[in-house]
């Protein structure tokens, strides 16, 4: 599994001059496209700390801490369109208000309310000096959020709802043991807490949520977060989530496919990826395949050709 990483900065030791350009820079590392505006920018401050997997992607489970004077972030669909990050955001306000605007509503979120946005629309998040609050990455096949208007009512959430309360609990164990927990501790906690926020937001989501649905749910979170593990077999999600490799069967054929067929297709999937990106022409086919997760090229071969109809080659000649 990837190490996990634990950064802190500020703007403190920058001239005014470069503090603007540099949180700029952390925004669009972060969380992608974003028009930044500041409120007073040659006096402008910021700290940041955030947690994630070494292997992070955009829209990946990340938990940043932030703390800044005035400022205001305008997400456009040239930006989503720009980045390719369909996720979802679970905001935090920790200090003064945090100011949302999505889907035509706009709303505050106080001191301990929370609220989700997705990042796949256009959003505007505004603050005034002295803020500080939580921005916690929910992956797209974690969270299917409806079309507004219902998913307007996500903007600002109750947190006395017991699922609720839950979840902004479980956010502050991931912030107050981010030194200490291994990479799997980050995974467990960050899978378990958009379970009971996904649980929590959408009633539709109730007759899902049987034995069977949630660890069929669990299990591809799990492949979708660690598939670049050799290590990672059928038996080593079913050890995992505490189950046989039975019951992960059985609850992976009501979702349609089996563990394997799953795991299989999301190394495809992420490889052929990888190879269409330009930053890893210096890489080669086997690189790519056993950074996917593949222990034999013979075997990344064959699942190219049944599921792509093409051999890696072909895959890499198309992007070029």
């Amino acid at each position: 599994m990837s190490e996990l990483v634990v950064v802190s900065d500020t703007t403190t030791e920058l001239s005014k001059h470069d503090r603007p350009g540099y949180w700029r820079e952390q925004v669009s590392a972060n969380q992608g496209g974003a028009r930044v505006d500041f409120s007073d920018w040659p006096n402008f401050h910021g700290a940041l700390r955030v947690q994630r997997l070494a292997s992070y992607r955009l829209g990946d489970y990340q938990n940043v801490a932030f703390e800044s004077t005035g400022i205001s972030y305008e997400r456009t669909m040239a930006d989503i369109d720009a980045d390719g990050d369909r996720s979802a955001r679970l905001l935090v306000a920790r200090s003064g208000p945090l100011d949302i605007e999505q889907h035509g509503t706009r709303v505050s979120l106080r001191p301990g309310q929370m609220g989700v946005v997705d990042w796949g629309q256009r959003m505007v998040l505004s603050h005034a000096d002295h803020v500080r609050g939580w921005i916690l990455n929910i992956p797209a096949d974690a969270l299917r959020l409806p079309e507004a208007p219902v998913s307007r009512s996500f903007l600002a959430l109750d947190t006395h709802d017991p699922l609720l309360g839950s979840v902004l609990a479980l956010t502050e164990q991931l912030s107050r043991h981010g030194d200490s927990m291994t990479p799997s501790q980050f995974l467990r906690i960050s899978t378990h807490w958009t379970g009971l926020l996904a649980g929590a937001l959408d009633e539709r989501r109730a007759p899902e949520d049987t034995k069977f649905a949630a660890i069929s749910r669990d299990a591809r979170l799990y492949i979708q977060r660690c598939s670049d593990d050799p290590r990672l077999t059928v038996d080593a999600v079913a050890e995992h989530l505490g189950i046989t490799r039975r019951q992960l069967e059985r609850a992976m054929r009501d979702f349609g496919t089996s563990p394997h067929s799953y795991l299989l297709a999301t190394r495809l999937d992420r490889a052929a990826q990888r190879l269409a990106d330009p930053r890893n022409a210096g890489h080669t086919i086997a690189d790519i395949a056993y950074d996917s997760g593949f222990v034999a090229l013979s075997v990344f071969t064959k699942g190219c050709r049944d599921r792509f109809g093409v051999p890696p080659g072909r895959l890499r000649s198309r992007s070029t």
